[in-house]
Order: C-alpha cells, then structure tokens, then sequence
C-alpha cells in the first residue's frame, strides 16, 4: 500500500464475505489478522434459537470481545505491521440497534459510549455490499447450522440498517464495494482492482461497483 493503514477493517452483512476477503488482503500485506471467528460467542447458537431473550447477553460479549481486542492493538506492538479485521467496533452498535429492547439498548450505549475513544479508528474500511438474494444464497451455500433458521426479513433489516450507519460515516476513509458480480476470493483481475482501489482512496470515500 503506497500509503500506509495501519488498521484495514473489512464490514458488511451476514454472508457477504468479510472473513474471506480479510485473510486474502492480510496474505497479499504478510498483515496479522483479528477475525471475528475467534471472539466464540457462547450466547450466539442460542441468539439464533430464541432472539428475544438472548439478545443482551450476546450483545455485550460481543462488545467487551470486539473492545478487548481492538484495544489492545494501542499496547502492543501489533501497530508495527498493517492489522487487518473482518470487524469494526462501530458494527456491535449495528448489530444491537436492530436486536436489543429499547430499555436494554440505553443500557449498552452507555457502555459503548465508554468504550469507543478506547479503540483505534480504522485507517480504511472496506463496506462490502450484496443485494439480499445474493446474501441469502451465501448464507444457506456455506451451511452454518446456527444461520439455517436466519429469516430473510432479518438479512433485510440488518442490511437497512449498515447502510443507515455508514451513510453517515465520516470517521476515516470508506470503500464501498458491491460484491453482487465479483469474485475476489477467486478471479484475481477482480482482485487486483480491489486493490488499486484501496491504494487510490484517501480521505473520504469512493465506491466500486460490480464487475
């Protein structure tokens, strides 16, 4: 990268493909990697099964899980090499805006509002996007047994509200990238162009469309 990001964080929608992109740019930088695979979520499977009554409780492990280990990157020598996340800290608050009650989200702002000046702003990060048809293919092709249940209505809520936030997101530069007809995990001239576009945004943001 001709500038230097110290922090690149990958975000986007249930089953857009963060995880796969985040280990493909950390491959191409030699970069470390914070993958949301390893912040185990013993509330998550259960989530799923009965929303209502486990929403709090898988929200605030998220939240302490995101912040411990985004923090950390301050106290550590990590920030000596390119880090690269298939998470923000921002996207907990996403996620809990459409879940919690009224009551129990004034409770977890009050928490996060605490911990956000604690975490470091990404120096990119990179919105991917799919139309939900796209989403719900993805989820149901990689067969998770915890997302089979995972209503469309939810995808569609959930991805209403990403686009929400991150429509006013003016905390660093921002990538939008529309995932619906490209292949970066496999056709590399779509990879490449990812990347000359990561090396072209600086401070605002820019969009790719589909190939």
């Amino acid at each position: 990268m001709a500038v230097r990001k110290n922090l690149v964080c990958v975000e986007g929608v249930i089953g857009v493909g963060k995880t796969t992109l985040a280990l493909k740019l950390a491959q191409e930088w030699g970069a470390v990697t914070l993958l949301e695979e390893a912040l185990e979520n013993p509330y998550l499977e259960r989530f799923y099964e009965d929303p209502e009554t486990f929403a709090f409780p898988v929200q605030l492990h998220f939240l302490s899980s995101r912040f411990k280990e985004l923090s950390r990157l301050k106290q550590t020598s990590l920030f000596d090499r390119v880090a690269v996340a298939d998470y923000t800290f921002q996207k907990d608050w996403v996620f809990a805006s459409i879940n919690l009650s009224d009551s129990d989200f004034k409770v977890y702002e009050k928490m996060y509002a605490e911990m956000l000046p604690q975490v470091p702003l990404p120096d990119l990060v990179i919105l991917l996007q799919a139309r939900v048809e796209s989403l719900m293919r993805r989820i149901a092709r990689r067969s998770r047994s915890m997302e089979r249940g995972i209503a469309r209505e939810y995808i569609e809520d959930l991805a209403e509200a990403y686009n929400g936030f991150f429509l006013t997101y003016y905390q660093g530069p921002l990538l939008v990238v529309n995932t619906d007809n490209l292949d970066l995990e496999n056709n590399p001239t779509h990879f490449r162009r990812l990347l000359a576009e990561i090396e072209a945004t600086g401070q605002g943001r820019r969009f790719l469309g589909s190939a």
